[in-house]
Parts: structure tokens; C-alpha cells; sequence
């Protein structure tokens, strides 16, 4: 069932739609190193509401500029190329699921809360280490997009696989009930979605392997950091719904990350983590504005 229930699920997300043609250029664009700031800006200026988007976002307190953006060109120079496309492909990747709407069972703005929290978590996680860490902001925003894929094909299924999970306190372990259902769990669909769009490899990695970054190739720390700053939002999740206790929260969930961590050449602690954690939930209560720019 599982294996038939995978083919169908294949198909189908072949009739997703693919990026659009704006996005795409933009991933082109900034793929090219002979690409000026003018071929990105005509690229980007005539969807007028993907443009005020991005300048709300680039003068709110996520960027922390002293200055006001105040023009699609001043984005582009102050931020640069590399940044721009990441708020392009994040927006838009999440523009194609702006139809789904708020389910007494599938609740849409946890999904969202979540997936920003976490992607919160990766740029902490990534600056703390002085590597990519708005890129990683996108892999951490887009880790779950696999699920949205899941729900607008198989929207039946999905249903019942989170009633299963419901009665579980450990949720950060519901994907591996998703191959009894779809014969596939939500990060291979996730990974499968962005290769569809063409996103970066960095982005397809980290997503692919977010639950499983032991198999993934250690060269990239993203599936790494993306399965740490996870792990990190969901602890955050917990913590606020008060469902358990310290010593849950370390023994089972950082013990496993910090393990998984050192095979990636990385040798964080107990410590590490829970410095991590506590920068999250300063992140999530200084961003509380950015999160509705976003997925607005």
C-alpha cells in the first residue's frame, strides 16, 4: 500500500506548479557572475507587491540596518545579490501554498510559527559557526515545505497521519509514521519539491536530510545545522506548551544532536545547545513582526 501510495504521490506533485518565470530568472540571475544589479532589478520590479515585500523586510529589525532601504536598488547594493534571491525563493516557495487555509486538525499558522522559529535557529546556529547564515535562514524556513506538498496532493491521508501522531508528546518523531502512510516522509517530498523549483544544493541538502543528516554527504554542515535548530524549535514548542521537563529536553533531544553533531567535525556540548536555545527564544521575541512580513 505504502509503495503505491508513494507513485501516486509523485505524480501528483508533478502538478504542482513550478516557480514562476520571475523567480526563476532571479535564481539565474544571481547564478551568474556577470550579472549586474540592473538585470536583477528588472527582473524583480514589476511585481510591485513581491517589491514592497522585500523592502519591508529589508527595514525591519531582521536586517538591524542603521539606514532606511528605501528603493529596490538600495536593497540590492546593501544587501546584495545572494540575499535578495533568498528572500525571493522564500517568499515565493511559500506563495504557492498562500491558498491553504486555517483546519480545526491541520493548523496553518503553527506550520508557519514553526518553520520561521527554526529557521531563527539556523542563523544562530550558523553565525555562532561564521558561515552562511541568511542561507541558512531559508533552509531552516523551508525544512517543512515537504508537509504543505503532502497535504495539497494527499490531504485525506495527511489528516489520519496526524491523528495517529496526535496523542504523542514527541512530535519531532511523527515523520517516521509518514512511510507507513505515504510509502515517503516529508523531507524526501520536501527535497523533491525544491529540485522541482531548482533551489540551490545547499537548500536541497539540508532539507532532504534535515531528519537524517548522517547519511547526508559531510562536506555541507547545512543538514546538520538544520537538524539541530529543528530540534532547538521544537524543545521551544514544547517549553511554551509546557508538555515536559529539563531533563527530557537534554538527555533525549540534545544528547542524540550533540552525538550526530561531532561526526560533521563539530564538538558543541550541553552548553552549546542550551546557549543556542536560550538566543532562539530572544530571537523569536525580537522578530514577532518579521515572522508576519513573511508569510503576510
Amino acid at each position: 500500500m505504502s509503495s503505491q501510495a508513494a507513485s501516486t504521490l509523485i505524480a501528483r506533485l508533478k502538478s504542482i506548479p513550478t516557480l514562476p518565470a520571475m523567480a526563476l530568472r532571479v535564481l539565474e540571475i544571481t547564478a551568474d557572475t556577470k550579472s549586474s544589479a540592473n538585470d536583477l532589478m528588472e527582473i524583480i520590479s514589476p511585481d510591485v507587491s513581491l517589491t514592497a515585500k522585500i523592502l519591508k523586510i529589508a527595514n525591519s529589525p531582521f536586517y538591524g540596518l542603521t539606514r532606511e532601504v528605501s528603493s529596490l536598488q538600495h536593497a540590492v547594493t546593501v544587501l546584495g545579490f545572494k540575499e535578495i534571491r533568498n528572500l525571493v525563493i522564500s517568499t515565493v516557495a511559500f506563495d504557492s501554498f498562500k491558498n491553504l487555509k486555517q483546519d480545526s486538525k491541520f493548523d496553518i499558522n503553527k506550520f508557519w510559527k514553526h518553520s520561521f522559529y527554526c529557521a531563527l535557529a539556523a542563523k544562530t546556529i550558523a553565525v555562532d559557526l561564521e558561515i552562511e547564515s541568511n542561507e541558512l535562514f531559508v533552509a531552516g524556513l523551508v525544512h517543512d515545505i515537504g508537509k504543505l506538498a503532502m497535504y495539497v496532493t494527499f490531504p485525506s491521508e495527511f489528516m489520519m497521519q496526524l491523528e495517529i501522531m496526535s496523542p504523542l508528546k514527541i512530535k519531532y518523531t511523527s515523520f517516521e509514521s509518514e512511510k507507513d502512510v505515504f510509502g515517503m516522509t516529508h523531507d524526501e517530498v520536501g527535497m523533491m519539491l525544491l529540485k522541482k523549483w531548482m533551489f540551490p544544493e545547499n537548500l536541497l541538502i539540508a532539507v532532504g536530510y534535515h531528519h537524517h543528516p548522517q547519511d547526508a554527504d559531510k562536506q555541507s554542515l547545512f543538514p546538520i545545522i538544520v537538524h539541530i535548530a529543528d530540534i532547538l524549535t521544537h524543545v521551544y514548542e514544547m517549553q511554551a506548551e509546557d508538555e515536559e521537563g529539563e531533563y527530557f529536553q537534554t538527555e533525549l533531544f540534545y544528547g542524540d544532536a550533540i552525538n550526530l553533531s561531532r561526526s560533521f567535525g563539530i564538538d558543541w556540548n550541553l552548553a552549546d545547545l542550551s546557549r543556542y536555545q536560550q538566543t532562539l527564544e530572544e530571537s523569536i521575541k525580537k522578530e514577532a513582526d518579521t515572522l508576519k512580513l513573511f508569510f503576510s
